[in-house]
């Protein structure tokens, strides 16, 4: 069955992949967002481009593109712990820094995912990268540093 949104009938996530729940309304009035496990313990995000995500040029805006890289640390703050498969709780995140090169247009309809990676992790820093595809095809790539919190509150 396809998924639904508001505004149009928008095809399913391709297999494997399961609805993300997310921590605000401001990534949920963009997504949905989806996640699939693999098998070598890495974990692929993806979306589908909806017409509400088109730009002017009619292609996907870049501000969506940008909320999905920086959604992409999510998937770290639930599962990173130095090795595939391993999953402590490390509490709220916040972004430092999200640099995003813009390689190419995310087309209406295509499926855009990534399979983030992480670079470097300290005790209350994570660095991360991801290039982000429509297929074969790159549409951006991302570099991003984020604060790990340990504590609910979001403080140490």
């Amino acid at each position: 069955m396809p998924w639904m949104t508001e505004h149009a009938e928008t095809p399913a996530p391709p297999k494997g992949f399961t609805a993300l729940t997310l921590l605000c309304s401001v990534d949920e009035s963009m997504g949905p967002w989806f996640l699939r496990e693999n098998d070598d313990g890495s974990r692929t995000v993806g979306f589908r481009v909806e017409d509400r995500h088109l730009n002017v040029n009619g292609v996907c805006h870049g501000g969506v593109t940008a909320t999905f890289a920086d959604i992409l640390a999510r998937v770290f703050n639930e599962t990173y712990s130095g090795a595939a498969g391993t999953a402590p709780v490390v509490g709220k995140m916040a972004t430092i820094t999200l640099d995003i090169d813009y390689l190419g247009p995310g087309q209406p309809g295509a499926w855009i995912e990534a399979t983030p990676e992480v670079v470097k992790r300290t005790g209350k820093m994570l660095f991360t990268q991801a290039l982000i595809c429509d297929g074969e095809t790159p549409v951006a790539r991302c570099k991003a540093i984020y604060r790990l919190f340990h504590k609910k509150g979001g403080t140490d």
